[in-house]
């Protein structure tokens, strides 16, 4: 298999693209800090959304784009290719759960990496079943093995960066190294498919790689743009409760004063009487 047919523009896109969905998802998680119960949880699924969905399946199918089988026609199941994208939202909902509930630790950062990184293994998977060539479709153990551990490693780093960074350029390196897990992760795990090409007659159905790249560019500008919106708007109405706040303290503070005013003038209008009437 080739990985790299149309250059290095297939990777790079996917590189920018887990860095801006695992930026996304850092922040998010950020958020989730400030609020607790079903608000906290709806947090968190919104960042693995981002992680899971944009930093992670949409570059691995971009990724995806750039392969190529020599002598064959490369074709995709549909079906098969959407499933990825569920199970990368379903185990980073999973990962996140544990991790972001409570105080972050060790001994509950490591099990969610496990669970996570065997999950992302699931789904680099869905990419050769959902391949369709002329010819059998395998994997080399040593290598599928190592793709494994690569899963693992990568979510769980992932995980301890949502948990734990703080600070907008401790975030920004945390989505550095996230992308990078991501990526490397994809070309690990890809790089142990083996393909013995067999010829056939029959006509390979299912959809080019061209044919699905509309479709998963417009998925990743409406997760991108409504997760920024969700980012946004929830900083925009965070600011506003405390300027709102402020405000209202504000006022409470100025009619303390003019009430102490009034009460100091009548006090004063009243000794002034006193002092007027002869002894």
């Amino acid at each position: 298999m080739e990985h790299f047919a149309y250059g290095v523009i297939t990777p790079a896109l996917a590189v920018a693209l887990s860095f801006l969905g695992c930026l996304l998802g850092v922040f998010i998680a950020a958020r989730s800090r400030a609020s607790s119960g079903g608000s906290r949880a709806r947090w968190l699924t919104l960042s693995a959304v981002a992680i899971g969905g944009a930093g992670t399946w949409v570059p691995h199918f971009m990724a995806l784009l750039g392969t190529d089988v020599p002598n064959s026609v490369l074709r995709y199941d549909v079906p098969i290719t959407a499933l990825g994208f569920g199970i990368a939202v379903v185990v980073y909902c999973l990962g996140l759960y544990i991790v972001g509930f409570g105080r972050p630790t060790l001994w509950k950062v490591l099990p969610a990496g496990v669970v996570t990184g065997l999950g992302l293994t699931a789904v680099y998977s869905t990419a050769p079943l959902a391949m369709r060539v002329a010819g059998t479709v395998g994997y080399d153990p040593a290598t599928a093995t190592a793709a494994v551990v690569a899963a693992v490693v990568g979510a769980t780093v992932t995980l301890w960066c949502v948990a734990t960074v703080r600070g907008n350029r401790a975030r920004v390196a945390a989505a550095v190294i996230m992308a990078a897990a991501a990526c490397s992760t994809h070309y690990a795990a890809l790089s142990a498919v083996r393909v013995q090409p067999v010829p056939s007659p029959l006509e390979i159905r299912g959809a080019g790689p061209l044919e699905l790249l509309t479709p998963v560019c417009v998925l990743a500008c409406v997760l991108l743009s409504v997760l920024a919106y969700a980012t946004v708007g929830f900083s925009v109405r965070q600011n506003t409760a405390s300027e709102e706040e402020l405000l209202r303290r504000a006022r409470d503070m100025y009619s303390v004063a003019t009430l102490h005013r009034a009460v100091a003038a009548r006090h004063e209008e009243r000794d002034r009487g006193r002092a007027a009437v002869p002894q």
